[in-house]
Formats: C-alpha cells, sequence, structure tokens
C-alpha cells in the first residue's frame, strides 16, 4: 500500500547555516520543518505550510533541491531550499518545541540518516536536484558524535 508523500523546507541563513526544528513525538528529531502532503495539495504548498504551522515563517522563493523515494511504502519526500523567510521562527508548542540554526557539522542529535543526507543535500544544492532511494533497512538514528561525520 502507498504511503502519504512528505514535503520540507531546508531554509538556510547567509553564514551556510540550516534552520532545524525539534519535534515534540516519536523519536524527538532534529529536521527541518515539513510533514504530510495533504489530499490536492502540491509539494511545494505543503512544504510552506508546514513551515507556517510548525515556526511561523513563510520561506521566500523555496527551489526543489530533492526527491526521495521511501521504497518501503512507495512515497516520496519533497525538499525544498529557501535562502529568506517571512516572519520570525517561533516553535507552534505542541509539535515543535525548539528552532535553531546549525552547520552542517553541527547538527544536533538525535537525527536519521536520511534526514541528514537530505540537509547535506539541500545545503550543497548547485542546481542539480537529488534523486535517491531510501530504504528502512538503511535508516539509522544518529547519536552523539555521529552528526555529519556519518555519512
Amino acid at each position: 500500500m502507498r504511503g502519504p508523500d512528505a514535503a520540507g523546507c531546508a531554509i538556510l541563513d547567509t553564514q551556510g547555516r540550516v534552520l532545524l526544528v525539534h519535534q515534540t513525538y516519536r523519536d524527538k528529531l532534529w529536521e527541518v520543518p515539513g510533514g504530510i502532503v495533504a489530499p490536492g495539495e502540491s509539494a511545494w504548498d505543503a512544504a510552506v505550510r508546514e513551515c507556517k504551522e510548525e515556526i511561523g515563517v513563510t520561506p521566500v522563493a523555496p527551489q526543489l533541491s530533492g526527491i526521495y523515494h521511501r521504497a518501503w511504502n512507495d512515497s516520496y519526500v519533497f525538499i525544498f531550499r529557501a535562502l529568506a523567510f517571512e516572519g520570525t521562527p517561533r516553535p507552534d508548542g505542541e509539535e515543535i518545541d525548539a528552532a535553531r540554526y546549525f552547520r552542517l557539522e553541527e547538527i544536533p542529535w538525535p537525527v536519521t540518516s536520511f534526514a541528514l543526507q537530505r540537509l547535506r543535500d539541500a545545503i550543497e544544492f548547485r542546481g542539480q536536484i537529488s534523486l535517491r532511494s531510501e530504504r528502512r533497512e538503511d535508516r539509522r538514528l544518529l547519536g552523539r558524535r555521529s552528526g555529519a561525520d556519518a555519512l
């Protein structure tokens, strides 16, 4: 059975840091703001909506940086990249309890190996969209001192 698609936005500042959110559910991961694409919604609209819902910001001119096929449920994750946003990042206090900027080598734990690859692709984006397949058996939950060097 096909699973739901998801979309998120890697928002970068002028120093090359990425804005991450800390989730309050499941594994309490650090990730880009994002979530499920609603029926009839485009992936880019979902990424923008999720940024607004989770941290109260609107990405400006997001560009698609990667498409990731989740083989275990035949769904896709679309990651967009934005160099600016409108608003002030404020966690919603329900799904998200923190939002902060990090350099790739400073990404906090816990984070998944998939999230780290998507972040790397967005940060290093030079106009070539990353196309990757993700298999459940390859997913790793990274802890302290795993960080960006784990890939």
